[in-house]
Parts: structure tokens; C-alpha cells; sequence
């Protein structure tokens, strides 16, 4: 049974899901910071998700291959650069090529105070948050060019004796960079503006029951208002006022009026405390109870527009939680817990509903199997927020292992303990998020170790690696094996290990070359590491395994040594922080894996909200990667399609991606059967 759990962890795990990835080729390398538009020089780190993989690059354009430079520290982009890499292994296929154009541009010069109408004189100073860079500009109102003067020192406005307006423009230029966006704004020096009145609130500020959208005005003609909703105060440069502002959350708004021959008002606040009612707690159906098979259950909420966010492991939901879009899978014990908020509510009471399958879980090898792939799904969106479409279109290869499984146990290839496979499904259910981090993304409750025990002596024929009794099958690990495979032992200390797995206790090294079973390390102990820690090779050598860092510890951008339930981000001081799901605010470009978003989502760089990959139909031209769907990356607009069908025309340079076996036969150029689908069990 621990190979069922760990293929369980590893079917969502892998770095190639639900995007079309084939076990036989490299991973594509990804770059970090993502391709993008900075305004300063950036250090461009490369990793592929393939252990043992050599990554080779170039940064002139153009493609990189095997004689290419070998990638070993970080790459500073010090001007305009397309960093293009390839990742090769020794026994699998090359990586796609990734590409990723970084372009400097000088950060648009900021002019303080902000552009206005003021009675006294003032000092104007202008700055760029590119270093080093060179600042031009003109009193004018003239477009500033390089042979502008450069600013130096604070521009002086002084008062006279009647209003004088100037127009200061700003460029920022800095070697390497592409000159900045231009920079303008217009001062009037009146000795004799007087300030605009201030700002008054309708309705007034107070405590409501309900959303209120509140107009502010000022009695002074021809004047424009600025205003904040976080409680700073407000400046010319603030959010312009042109309607109503919608207060659906108790907050702090803050106006001044500017504008008109007048200067800046006082600045006027009004505060806002919203009691509003909560949403309608959500209900379940079927109701909680104990039930003979698996349940779809619906959540609902009375409120018109609720959105309901739920959990599965009976923790308690928040609005980051799982989105609830349709019936909610209930195959094994589980409880439910859900949230409503709607517009114009306050976020509902907890709802909670517990379900009891076949009496307990049941002990029959489907109910067991079903039931661990059931808290893997869980985990995974709660503890990671894992697109649950993501999940959902990979769903269908759990219930094909335990299918299979079932059969390979009723031909007599693999005995199943009743009642340790019960221990197992009751361990399972045990299991929290902690544990991701302990075994590195692959739980293995202890229970299930004996659950499943394979019949098949090494060089007997085999349809899995669960058929062998000790060892693994061919056919798991070898694109070319025959059919069926045979069970072969695990490679020991020493041992050649690009096409076959190492010993328990064992990791392949390929980092001198050919990849080699080596032991695997505790803390403090020369790399390879035991799964969870990092192997630090900062000091020279091997390099020294070392704890991966926990939630909130100080980490570096260019190298995540986080725990799996956490990512490095965060500037100027980065800390590990947790994921978050569809709709939460992130960071990041369009690189798939460079934000806090969970699998399956991106970082949309218009909304800065998460967002899922795309589906068959959509668009994949800004990752290349797609839910239950491959991305014809070869055609001029790459879209999401649909899967083909065994048999079909495929190109090979694709790489099986667009085959729902994930295998394009190089000779026939058709799409081969998945092993399973060749060759039939006895």
C-alpha cells in the first residue's frame, strides 16, 4: 500500500500535470524573476523540476543545445537579454526550449511635491528608482532628451508677485536601460490661492447596516478631489474622485479638493463602521449521515449571489479556501465545512456536515483505494489551494490505478490485507497538512506499508512495480519495455540509475555525470538529502543537507528552500509564505510557477488576482500549459486542445503532449496505447 499512497501524492505532484507531461522527457527549465519589464539589473536563476538534469543556455537569442554553456549560477541580465535553455538528462528525452526576454527600462522619474496649486514657494525634487540612473529635465514644459539638463540638486520655485505656472518633465536614463516613460508636472506659484474648502461626505460618516455609497463634494467651483480608502492621507497623485464611492466594508475615507486657481483643501475624513447582517449559513444534500456508497453532495446558500468556499478535512473555511462550483465528491468519511458571503453581507456562520461511508470507510480494496486518493485531493487543496479543476481532470487516473489494481489482485499478482488496507484508509484520513512537509509531498502512513504485498519474484512477469515482491517493474520505468515487463531488483549504493529507481534509503545523483545511487543524508549530512531537506552547496563539495524553512523564516528569492506548504516571495525582506487560491491578490509574471498562486493557477499581471490555467479553447499563449488539455505551442496563436485519441496523427516535437497516452510513436508519428492499454493482464 505505500506504493499506492506515494502514486497517489505523485499523480498531483508531478510538474507536468494535467498539461500533457511524459515521464521520458525532461521538464522544460523555468526562470525566476519570470521574463517581464524592470527597472533594475536582475540576477535570472534556472532550475528544471527533472532531478540530475544539466541545463545548458544561451543569452544572445538563439537556441540552446547540448554544447551550449552549462547553466551553474545565477545570470546577471544587465541590459535588454532572451535567456533561451534547454534541459538534458542522461536516459530521457530533451526539454522543450524555454525562453524568457528580460527588458530594462529606467524607472520613471517621480516629481515631489505632486503637481498643484500652492501659495507659498516650493522645492521640487525628482528621483528614479533605478540606480545609478541619470535624471533629465526640462522648466519649460519641452520633452527632456539626454542633452537636457540633469537634475542634480532641488528645484526651486520661489513665490512672486504674481502667479507663475511652470511645467517641470523628467527622463530617466541609465546604461543598459531603455530611457523611462516621461515624467510631467505643472505648478502654480499664486501668492494669492487660497485653499478649496474641504471635502464633505453624503451620507456622513457613521455606522449603517448596509453597503453605502458615499458622494463627496466641495463648495469650491471648478476644483477636482483626490481620496483614499485605507486611511492615508490624500495627494494630487490619489485615486480621482468621479463617482460615488462603494463602502462595503467598514473603512476610513479621506478627500481633499485641488484645483481652480486654489490650493490643496484641508484634508476631511469619515469613517465608516458596515454591521452588516451575515449571508445565509450553508446547507448540504444529501444531509450528514452515515450512507452504504459514495455521496455527491451540493452546498447552497439562501442569498441570493452567495459565494461559497468550503473544506474537506473538517478544517475551518475561510474566504481562501476551496470555491465550491458544483457537487462535491464524497466517496469515503469525510466531514464538510462551508462559508457564504455575498455583497451587502457580513461572511456567514460555518456550516458542517459529516458523512459516514460504508460504515466506517469499508474494508474492500476500492474503498480504501478511493478513500487515500480522496485525502490526497483534500490535502492538497487545503493545505497548497490546488486548482480544483486541475485535481479534477487528473481524477480520472486514480480511479484507473485503483481499477487496475483491483484486477492485478483478483489475477493473483498482488495479495491485499483486508485489514491492514483498513488501518491504511483510517490512517489516511489522519493525516494533516504537516505532514506534506515530513515526507516531502508524499505521505505514507505506516499502516499501509503491508497492505498491498506483491506475488511476482524478480525476472517474473509483471503489469506493475505493486506485482513484484521486491523491486520494480520494467514496464513503470521503461518507455521501451516489453509487454508485459519483469521485475528487476532495485538499484543498490553505486549502482547506474538513469533508467531504473535506487534502494530504499537511496537518492540518484547525477550532478558528476552519470547518474548513481548514493545514501541519502540526514541534517548535517553530505548531499544527496533525505526528502524534505535541501542540499546546500554554497560552501564547495557535495554539499551539506540542510532543514527546508518554515512558515515566516527569512529566505532568499533566487534559491526557495521553503517546505513544500510554503514559497519564498516578498520584497525587500522575502519570508516563506503560505499559497493562495483562485481570486487571491498576488505577485508575480506570467510564469506559472514564479507566484504564491497554488498549482494550476497564475498571477494575471492585469488584475494581480490568481487565476486558473487555461482549458481546451482557451488561449495558452502566455504559459504554454493547460488544464486536461495540451498547448499546440507549434501554432501561430497557441491554444488549448483537446487530447488525441491512440492512433492518431501526432508531431513528435510535441512530445506525446498532445496525446492522451502522453506517447507519440517517432516511427509511426501516431499516438501509442498507454502501457495498460497494450497489453492485458492474465
Amino acid at each position: 500500500m505505500r506504493k499506492l499512497v506515494a502514486i497517489a501524492a505523485l499523480t498531483f505532484a508531478a510538474c507536468n500535470s494535467g498539461s500533457g507531461g511524459d515521464s521520458n522527457t525532461v521538464a522544460a527549465p523555468t526562470f525566476s524573476p519570470a521574463a517581464g519589464t524592470y527597472s533594475t539589473v536582475q540576477s535570472v536563476t534556472i532550475t528544471c523540476a527533472t532531478a540530475g538534469a544539466a541545463i545548458h543556455y544561451t543569452t544572445d537569442g538563439s537556441t540552446p543545445a547540448a554544447a551550449s554553456p552549462t547553466y551553474a549560477n545565477a545570470i546577471a541580465v544587465t541590459t535588454t537579454t532572451t535567456i533561451k535553455a534547454l534541459a538534458t538528462a542522461s536516459g530521457k528525452t530533451d526539454s522543450t526550449v524555454a525562453s524568457a526576454t528580460y527588458t530594462l527600462q529606467a524607472a520613471t522619474p517621480v516629481i515631489s511635491p505632486p503637481a498643484g496649486t500652492y501659495a507659498t514657494a516650493q522645492s521640487v525634487t525628482i528621483t528614479s528608482a533605478t540606480p545609478g540612473a541619470a535624471i533629465h529635465y526640462t522648466i519649460d514644459g519641452s520633452a527632456p532628451t539626454s542633452a537636457s539638463p540633469t537634475y542634480a540638486s532641488a528645484i526651486p520655485l520661489p513665490v512672486g508677485a504674481t502667479s507663475a505656472t511652470t511645467t517641470i518633465k523628467a527622463i530617466a536614463l541609465a546604461t543598459g536601460f531603455a530611457n523611462s516613460a516621461v515624467a510631467s508636472s505643472i505648478f502654480i506659484i499664486d501668492p494669492t490661492a487660497t485653499p478649496a474648502a474641504a471635502p464633505t461626505f453624503n451620507p456622513p460618516a457613521g455606522t449603517y447596516a448596509s453597503v453605502q455609497s458615499v458622494t463627496i463634494s466641495t463648495t469650491t467651483a471648478g476644483t477636482t478631489i483626490y481620496y483614499t480608502t485605507d486611511g492615508s492621507t490624500p495627494t494630487t497623485a490619489s485615486t480621482l474622485y468621479s463617482t460615488p464611492v462603494q463602502v462595503a466594508a467598514s473603512l476610513t475615507l479621506k478627500a481633499i479638493a485641488s484645483g481652480g486657481g486654489h490650493t490643496a483643501s484641508p484634508v476631511a475624513s469619515a469613517a465608516y463602521v458596515l454591521n452588516l447582517p451575515p449571508a445565509a449559513t450553508p446547507t448540504f444534500s444529501p444531509a450528514a449521515g452515515s450512507y452504504p456508497s459514495a455521496q455527491s453532495v451540493t452546498i447552497s446558500s439562501t442569498t441570493a449571489g452567495a459565494v461559497i468556499h468550503y473544506t474537506a478535512d473538517g478544517s475551518t473555511p475561510t474566504t481562501t479556501s476551496t470555491l465550491y462550483s458544483g457537487p462535491v465528491a464524497v466517496s469515503t468519511t469525510r466531514t464538510l465545512q462551508a462559508i457564504a458571503s455575498a455583497t451587502g453581507f457580513a461572511t456567514s456562520a460555518v456550516g458542517s456536515a459529516s458523512y459516514v461511508i460504508g460504515g466506517g470507510g469499508g474494508t474492500s480494496f476500492l474503498a480504501v483505494c478511493s478513500g487515500v486518493f480522496d485525502k490526497q485531493i483534500s490535502l492538497y487543496q487545503t493545505c497548497l489551494h490546488w486548482n480544483p479543476d486541475l485535481i479534477s481532470s487528473a481524477i480520472g487516473s486514480p480511479q484507473v490505478f485503483c481499477a487496475d489494481t483491483q484486477k492485478e489482485i483478483t489475477a493473483g499478482l498482488i495479495t491485499y490485507n483486508e485489514t491492514q488496507g483498513t488501518a491504511c484508509a483510517n490512517a489516511s484520513q489522519a493525516l494533516t497538512c504537516p505532514d506534506l512537509v515530513s515526507a516531502d509531498g508524499v505521505t505514507t502512513p505506516a499502516a499501509c506499508d503491508t497492505a498491498l504485498v506483491g506475488t511476482v519474484n524478480t525476472g517474473g512477469n509483471c503489469y506493475s512495480s505493486a506485482n513484484c515482491k521486491t523491486g520494480y517493474c520494467t514496464w513503470d520505468y521503461i518507455a521501451s519495455a516489453a509487454c508485459p515487463g519483469t521485475c528487476q531488483a532495485f538499484v543498490q549504493l553505486g549502482g547506474n540509475c538513469s533508467i531504473a529507481p535506487c534502494a530504499d534509503g537511496l537518492a540518484c545523483d547525477g550532478s558528476l555525470g552519470t547518474p548513481v545511487c548514493k545514501a541519502e543524508s540526514p541534517v548535517g549530512g553530505a548531499c544527496p538529502c533525505q526528502s524534505s531537506l535541501w542540499c546546500d552547496t554554497a560552501g564547495g563539495g557535495a554539499g551539506v543537507c540542510k532543514a527546508a524553512l518554515a512558515l515566516g523564516a527569512s529566505c532568499t528569492l533566487t534559491s526557495d528552500h521553503c517546505n513544500v506548504l510554503t514559497k519564498c516571495a516578498g520584497t525587500p525582506a522575502a519570508t516563506c509564505q503560505s499559497y493562495v487560491g483562485l481570486g487571491a491578490s498576488c505577485t508575480g509574471g506570467t510564469d506559472p510557477f514564479d507566484s504564491l498562486c497554488g498549482f494550476g493557477y497564475v498571477c494575471d499581471a492585469g488584475t494581480s488576482k490568481c487565476v486558473s490555467w487555461p482549458k481546451a479553447g482557451e488561449s495558452c499563449a502566455t504559459i504554454f500549459i493547460c488544464i486536461n488539455a495540451y498547448c499546440d505551442s507549434l501554432a501561430t496563436s497557441p491554444t488549448c486542445k483537446a487530447y488525441l485519441a491512440d492512433g492518431a496523427t501526432c508531431n513528435p516535437a510535441l512530445f506525446g503532449m498532445e496525446c492522451a497516452s502522453h506517447r507519440c510513436n517517432t516511427t509511426t508519428l501516431k499516438c501509442d496505447p498507454s502501457p495498460l492499454n497494450r497489453c492485458a493482464l492474465p
